[in-house]
């Protein structure tokens, strides 16, 4: 889901933060991310340059996914490391994939930017509402990617339909899902918007656009059933989102940077305090992260918990108690 189409950007900003095997290196705190290519890498390499600029060496270490590094996050194995609201609130409490293994030492960091997925369709579908889904196919199951099937639940659940209401197209994970659509194997399918793989399918097909979610408060209780830390936000056209040119309001969900309740307060402040002075450096690292918001580093997330250093920041700046 979280594939981009620029590697170059990715790469130059990810050799800018694997710093050579020097003194300075070895004693640089880990940063854990997806594998090249994908959001969290590319996200993770332009932190870890930023850091490392300002006086906290910092280096990226690739895993296959989330669900590989958040259990060493939690052993703090790896110091740092990105991930979704949902799947660190699934690792906390031990639910989906974690069920059985809870990560309770996982600890935020620090929102980092609004996630939004949606279903698309071609840019010349009939097709404007979810709802308008019923009797079409789509990808489903993702036995590689379990979040993928509760977004696209809720997606439906929110306008009042389920997989029985839909022609059901099992596929391993998202990127196959995009593949089927591609080539007429399905009707719609599930992406985070501003992705490559985005890019690519609207090259590809002529054309897609995002489908809207119902911001009501009832058609919302329905989607949280699924996505308990989704909400409605209002999307604007603007640059690298793609199929977007009107306001339109989509799920989302927030990104997160996330370390072990072990890891030094000191260190963790530090990394707070430079993701709150650095935006305009962390956006020019890599463009996505224009959406980092500084007074919007905090909030109420239930079962997750925030490291004693993010809170003295948040403290210094009036950010907490979140409102």
């Amino acid at each position: 889901m979280f594939r981009r189409n620029s590697l170059v950007i990715a790469t130059a900003a990810a050799l800018a933060a694997l710093v050579p095997a020097t003194r300075a290196s070895a004693q640089a705190v880990g940063m854990g991310t997806g594998k090249q290519g994908f959001y969290t890498y590319s996200a993770g390499a332009a932190i870890a340059k930023v850091a490392s600029d300002n006086g906290l060496a910092m280096r990226i270490q690739p895993f296959g996914g989330t669900s590989a590094y958040l259990p060493a996050v939690n052993v703090n194995e790896v110091e740092f490391g990105l991930a979704n609201q949902l799947d660190a609130t699934h690792a906390v409490t031990g639910q989906v994939i974690y069920k059985g293994k809870p990560q309770p030492d996982v600890r935020v960091v620090s929102i980092l930017t609004p996630f939004y997925s949606a279903l698309w369709v071609k840019k010349d579908s009939p097709i404007t509402s979810a709802a308008q889904l019923r009797g079409k196919r789509l990808p489903t199951v993702y036995s590689s990617q379990r979040v993928l099937d509760l977004l696209t639940r809720g997606t439906l659940a929110n306008v009042g339909l389920s997989y029985d209401d839909v022609k059901p197209v099992p596929v391993p994970h998202v990127v196959r899902g995009a593949n089927d659509f591609e080539t007429g194997k399905t009707d719609t399918f599930m992406f985070a918007l501003g992705a490559g793989k985005v890019r690519e399918t609207d090259a590809k097909v002529g054309g897609i656009r995002p489908l809207p979610i119902d911001p009501s408060p009832a058609a919302m209780e329905r989607l949280r059933k699924f996505v308990p830390v989704a909400y409605a936000d209002l999307v604007k056209p603007g640059p690298g989102r793609v199929g977007i040119d009107k306001p339109i309001y989509l799920m989302a969900y927030d990104y997160l940077v996330v370390t072990n309740a072990k890891v030094p307060a000191e260190k963790v402040y530090k990394l707070a305090r430079i993701m709150h002075d650095h935006r305009k450096e962390l956006a020019a690292s890599f463009k996505p992260l224009a959406g980092f918001n500084p007074e919007r580093m905090s909030k109420d997330m239930g079962a997750l918990k925030f490291h004693a250093g993010s809170l003295r920041l948040f403290k210094e700046i009036g950010a907490w108690p979140s409102k």
